[in-house]
């Protein structure tokens, strides 16, 4: 997900923000960990010292509201009579808006047993797994908020889309954090009235989707949602929460953007900045908004870069036959960045002053050609020099199935390698080819396995195991 990945059902996939005309950027919370002890400080966002998170006035009055419905004027009344809060509850109350313990709230396993509330609202994780209680939610969600008609609206779409996740559900051996796939439901007097898509990582939570019933659209379920699983991953010990994309172009997905501080994925260096009306400006005046770039462009300006070298920069990145050369930059994790650095800067000067020439502009232009990643470059995978110089190919693992189920290399299969792996120089090892040629001197098996390892990052590379042993 740090590379900009997200999950849809059982497929996993990663957007490409220069073939786009709405790019998707990845956006995320950083919550401050702490113990469940000082609860307060779960509503404080450490990349910001100065930027708590606090929601807006109408994120804190939708939750408001629904808890003044839930728990209904008798019950608030009897509260504040048998349960009077003390000075100091009140003062902590008045200086600060404490999120988990508004999101609570209403919910029945809280509230005081002497006092009857006006309904009965719980919200429980439970296994991603299909009931029709589920689909009837699902099936109401789609007709009335998406206007999907009856025929488009399945059963087995259901499962496909939102119960079949490949993520298994098991604890976390190094801190015991539950991980994998889950549904929150939210239950109003029994009723299933929402529920939530969550894949909880070791780092994050992840909201992969959100619907309710059309019967309560007036109570902003979304806002409710947003603030519920933000504070589920503060109380959780996660260290982030990730809203899922966030597009610019797209006015009814701004609203992510209400949230705030919220970081936004940068696919040209892999670093996070935040989403502020600077970052506003750069989405809607280029191509695709990469805050490097901004700054790497600014710094040329104010070195006096001429016209002249930025037409030269321009004119290298056109090759032989005319076409425009892809400028693909890496999305690495904290341990790439260095070895990134000098890499970023030879593409920052490619870039002409309004957008990076993009080799095959459109995506079906890029499908058309039949050219691989390896050569049509997409902001957040790795060139090939990248893969050759950080990943071991031969060595790379995988698994072939069968009893023993031994896991073997990469060079171990006999269509591993490239056809001919003479360059000319007597020496057999073919490393003194041009890149574009080594890539058509691969194998096709190995072509595969080298996007692969482009899209994925060097360390996921080096530490998976890929299974032929599945169709």
């Amino acid at each position: 997900m740090d590379r900009g990945w997200r999950r849809s059902g059982t497929l996993l996939y990663m957007p490409d923000v220069s073939r786009s005309c709405c790019p998707h950027y990845t956006i995320r919370y950083e919550q401050q960990l702490c113990s469940k002890v000082s609860i307060k400080v779960l509503n404080h966002i450490n990349r910001l010292p100065s930027a708590d998170f606090k929601p807006s006035r109408d994120q804190r009055q939708a939750l408001n509201r629904w808890n003044r419905f839930v728990l209904g004027d008798k019950y608030i009344q009897e509260l504040e009579r048998k349960h009077p809060k003390t000075k100091a509850e009140k003062k902590a109350q008045e200086s600060y808006f404490n999120l988990p313990t508004t999101v609570h709230a209403s919910e029945l396993s809280t509230l005081k047993p002497d006092i009857i509330p006006e309904h009965n609202f719980a919200v429980t994780l439970e296994p991603d797994t299909f009931t029709e209680e589920k689909y009837a939610l699902f099936a109401n969600y789609q007709k009335h908020v998406h206007h999907e008609q009856g025929s488009e609206i399945s059963r087995p779409g259901f499962k496909r889309f939102l119960c079949s996740s490949p993520l298994h559900r098991h604890p976390d051996p190094a801190d015991g954090k539950d991980l994998g796939s889950y549904h929150q439901c939210y239950r109003l007097d029994g009723r299933l009235i929402a529920l939530a898509v969550l894949d909880r990582l070791p780092h994050a939570v992840s909201g992969v989707y959100f619907l309710y019933h059309s019967d309560f659209a007036k109570w902003s379920f979304g806002k409710l949602s947003a603030l519920r699983e933000a504070a589920l991953a503060g109380e959780g010990g996660y260290r982030y929460y990730y809203m899922g994309y966030y597009i610019h172009s797209c006015k009814k997905m701004r609203y992510k953007g209400d949230y705030r501080p919220q970081y936004v994925l940068d696919y040209a260096s892999g670093g996070w900045d935040v989403l502020d009306q600077e970052m506003r400006g750069c989405m809607e005046g280029r191509g695709w908004a990469s805050m490097s770039r901004e700054r790497a462009r600014k710094e040329r300006n104010g070195a006096g870069v001429s016209a002249e070298e930025e037409g030269e920069s321009e004119e290298r990145a056109v090759n032989a036959n005319g076409t425009a050369t892809a400028l693909s930059t890496p999305v690495p994790s904290s341990g790439e960045q260095a070895a990134d650095a000098t890499t970023r800067d030879d593409h920052d000067e490619l870039e002409d002053d309004t957008d990076e020439l993009v080799l095959h502009p459109t995506p079906t232009a890029a499908c058309a050609s039949g050219l691989s990643l390896l050569e049509l470059g997409m902001p957040g995978i790795l060139t090939l020099e990248e893969v050759l110089g950080r990943v071991d190919l031969d060595a790379m693992k995988l698994f072939l199935g069968g009893k023993g189920g031994d896991v073997h290399e990469m060079r171990d299969l006999v269509s591993w390698g490239e056809e001919d792996d003479d360059d000319g120089d007597g020496d057999g090892d073919g490393d003194d080819r041009p890149l574009p040629q080594q890539l058509k001197r691969m194998s096709g098996m190995m072509k595969t396995i080298a996007e692969f390892a482009a899209v994925v990052g060097s360390e996921v590379a080096r530490g998976i195991v890929v299974d032929f042993s599945r169709g």
